[in-house]
């Protein structure tokens, strides 16, 4: 198998990360091989479409307004998930719900509706969709790595003088104590508020479940030296992996929803 060699300058997230994770060649497809996806999941849709309604609210809460317009931050969702329809590459609906684009788009925009109606939406706002990259660490030797750590942050709110860090998910039903406990996600921002010199912050997760009546879950997540040291162990060992050429599919549930999947089906045929 040839080894990939990094490029100078090149940037690791938690997707890429996460998607290593959940399956290298699906990894290798997208990120070594910049393969076209043959598909847009509509829950990925959906998803992107949900943080543009939510980040222009917020945008607005940041630059002093005080009454932003619902109806506008709905218009955002509707427009972001209008033009992912309408884009070069397929939607495709993958779960079992028969849910079509038209029923989504409206429930949607009941999740965007309770979401801002939260109290979470009364803090102060700091930051939006804010951008960052810092150095990656060995966790043994403290060295800094040939990589960057890149993410983007949803939200950054202030309340009584401490910063929180606020990631917005949407999801079938509420995050399980395994999900908010296991996520790396979490980890990886805690490690990136050390390195931005941005001390301890808080953590949130910001959940809005697609149920018939959705429910927003607010969750206040703990990340100490310990998990950092294991996203940091992870992150090397997934890098590791990667610059040594390993890759591999791993078949299952995720299967379903891969834009790569007939592409992977293919090649596996051949061999």
């Amino acid at each position: 198998m040839t080894a990939h060699v990094r490029p100078e300058g090149l940037h690791f997230s938690v997707s890429q990360l996460k998607t290593w994770l959940r399956c290298p060649r699906a990894f290798e497809y997208r990120y070594i091989r910049g393969a076209e996806p043959e598909f847009v999941p509509m829950p990925l849709a959906f998803g992107s479409a949900f943080h543009e309604a939510l980040a222009h609210h917020y945008g607005w809460l940041k630059a002093g307004e005080t009454s932003p317009a619902l109806e506008a931050s709905k218009q955002r969702f509707v427009d972001s998930f209008t033009a992912a329809r309408n884009g070069p590459v397929p939607l495709q609906n993958d779960d079992d719900d028969g849910e079509t684009f038209d029923l989504l788009q409206a429930k949607g925009l009941g999740m965007v509706q309770v979401a801002l109606a939260h109290p979470l939406a009364a803090s102060k706002v700091l930051a939006v969709e804010h951008t960052f990259t810092v150095d990656l660490r060995h966790p043994d030797t403290g060295e800094v790595l040939d990589i960057k750590l890149l993410g983007v942050v949803d939200l950054v709110i202030e309340d009584d003088g401490h910063r929180t860090i606020v990631e917005h998910k949407t999801s079938a039903r509420k995050y399980t104590a395994d999900q908010l406990m296991f996520d790396v996600q979490p980890s990886a921002y805690a490690y990136a508020a050390t390195q931005l010199g941005w001390g301890d912050v808080g953590l949130k997760f910001n959940v809005v479940t697609k149920t018939k009546i959705p429910v927003v879950q607010v969750e206040d997540l703990r990340r100490d030296d310990n998990d950092i040291e294991d996203f940091l162990r992870t992150a090397v060992g997934v890098l590791t992996a990667v610059e040594a050429g390993v890759s591999f599919p791993v078949r299952g549930w995720a299967c379903k929803g891969c834009q790569y999947k007939a592409r992977c089906r293919a090649a596996g045929a051949s061999r």
